[in-house]
């Protein structure tokens, strides 16, 4: 019984990885659905409470997720997660399995919004870039959550995801005690609280 919980641990880490990946991952409603039925189906396998009686873990380094969020002008917004090292772990909840992986070193750029200057049609974004020591990203609910996360927007030429800016170029800059958004809509579903920001004057 133990060995065929470790095999089923394990198979459900590797199609985990899988969507994740080492360095790069796109969320899609397909990986969705495929990860949902495989957790059920593992349930299905493993009805007993005294099989689901222990966590499953895996350390991983260099993490990197890629998200992009469709609109309907047929723009995507990018979104993408770097961590340096992670905990990804299985916790038994009765019959269930809840995935959740505690991230360690964070950096996230977030874009907010796609537009282009008028008169000129200068492509031009607006984003958001996170740093957090830690956080945690919940499978079950899609949703990222972190604690004491330096907060910088800014507004940068093209609509291609920047990853390297001037700190000192932010036209908001702060730090929230509590920062969560989910992953799933046309959006990042963005919330900080306890935020206490300065504002450039550029």
């Amino acid at each position: 019984m133990f060995h065929k919980m470790i095999m089923k641990s394990s198979m459900l880490f590797g199609f985990i990885a899988l969507l994740w990946g080492i360095h790069t991952c796109v969320i899609r409603a397909s990986d969705i659905d495929a990860y949902k039925n495989l957790v059920q189906a593992l349930q299905k396998k493993t009805p007993s409470q005294k099989q689901l009686s222990s966590s499953s873990h895996q350390t991983r380094q260099g993490v990197r997720k890629d998200i992009w969020f469709a609109q309907e002008d047929g723009s995507r917004l990018h979104t993408r997660i770097e961590s340096q090292s992670s905990l990804l772990t299985l916790h038994p909840k009765g019959n269930r399995l809840e995935v959740v992986e505690e991230l360690q070193k964070i950096h996230c750029w977030m874009q907010d919004r796609l537009y282009t200057v008028a008169g000129t049609g200068a492509p031009m974004q607006q984003m958001r870039y996170l740093e957090a020591d830690t956080g945690t990203y919940l499978y079950s609910t899609q949703q990222f959550v972190a604690q004491s996360v330096t907060i910088s927007l800014f507004r940068l030429p093209g609509h291609v995801l920047s990853l390297e800016q001037d700190p000192s170029s932010a036209f908001v800059r702060g730090i929230a005690q509590d920062v969560s958004f989910a992953v799933s809509g046309k959006s990042p579903q963005f919330q900080a609280k306890n935020f206490k920001a300065s504002f450039s004057k550029l």
